[in-house]
Formats: structure tokens, C-alpha cells, sequence
């Protein structure tokens, strides 16, 4: 493997880990992405199934680790339940792109809606339901599902975005045998 092979690779990890940092930090500032009707998006889950789908299973495991370590250390629990999740989801969405999908937006959508959605009704069945709050059920319809529906908008735009990156710095060669 050629320095300017391990070059480009470097640099593609390198920007893949500032997308990831910049996300974490625009996903918990208050204000940063509007609300819609009182739910939030949760961008780190479809970065890290972007990101597995595009470098494949270590580096979504990886990358998946990483983001779930940035939103634990960004919430009040930080009991390590993201980063076990998102490195899971990383994990999964790159061994399925692997060895059953093809890597188009397609796959990345349903990866996507899949993990957003394992997210969020394991966080509310683990931290809310079973914890017994009054309302628990309401606060599934009206808070946990629409987040998924409003996650799933910047699946999307982190689908191009990751593809953008892979493209430019991605070995020519290595573009024809793909």
C-alpha cells in the first residue's frame, strides 16, 4: 500500500471523526435543530449507519462506539447504553451492507428506521416503562415514535454527506474494483 493510499485513508478517518464530534455537539444544544412538535432529532444513529454503510463493520463499530461515548458523556445517565447500542448498530449496518445489501440510500433508509427506531423503544421500555412512570405509553406515541419519523429526515442528508467524503478520498483504484 502506497503513503498516499494511507494518506487518503487517514484523512477520510480524520473527517469522518470532525463530522461525528460536530453532530454530537449540534444534536445537545438546545436551539441548534429546531423541535418539531415537541421531539427531538437524534442524528448520531443514522451518522453512525452512514457511516458503517460507506467504511463497512470495524469502522461503524468503531465510529458507533465513539458517538455513543459523546452522547452517554452528553446525558444525565451516562450508564455506556448508547455506546453499547450505537456500536451494535455500527456493527450490523456494515456486516449487512457487506455480505446481504447493496450500499445504495435505499439500504441506508432502512438500516436507518430500523435502528432509530431499536433506539428509542428500548431507551423508553429500559429508562421510562418498565421504571413505572404514569404516562409511559403516552409518552411513546407522542415523544419517541415522531422522533423517529423526524430522525430519519437527516438520514438522508448524513447518507450524501458520508458518501461525499468516501468518494473524494478513496484510492481510484480501489473506485474500479468496487
Amino acid at each position: 500500500m502506497k503513503f498516499s493510499e494511507n494518506r487518503k485513508i487517514f484523512i477520510r478517518r480524520a473527517l469522518l471523526l470532525v463530522l461525528l464530534v460536530f453532530t454530537a455537539v449540534f444534536q445537545h444544544t438546545d436551539g441548534a435543530i429546531p423541535p418539531l412538535f415537541g421531539t427531538k432529532a437524534m442524528l448520531l444513529v443514522p451518522l453512525t449507519v452512514a457511516i458503517a454503510v460507506h467504511e463497512r463493520s470495524i469502522t461503524g463499530l468503531v465510529c458507533g462506539t465513539l458517538a455513543g461515548i459523546l452522547w452517554d458523556c452528553a446525558t444525565v445517565r451516562g450508564d455506556g447504553f448508547f455506546s453499547v447500542y450505537l456500536a451494535v448498530i455500527g456493527f450490523l449496518a456494515g456486516c449487512l451492507v457487506t455480505h446481504l445489501m447493496r450500499n445504495n440510500i435505499f439500504t441506508d433508509l432502512i438500516i436507518s428506521l430500523f435502528s432509530i427506531s431499536a433506539v428509542n423503544v428500548t431507551y423508553w421500555l429500559v429508562f421510562i416503562h418498565l421504571k413505572g412512570y404514569e404516562g409511559s405509553v403516552q409518552v411513546l406515541f407522542s415523544y419517541y415514535l415522531p422522533s423517529v419519523l423526524y430522525t430519519m429526515v437527516f438520514a438522508f442528508v448524513y447518507y450524501y454527506i458520508v458518501g461525499l467524503i468516501h468518494k473524494a478520498t478513496v484510492p481510484k483504484q480501489k473506485i474500479r474494483e468496487l
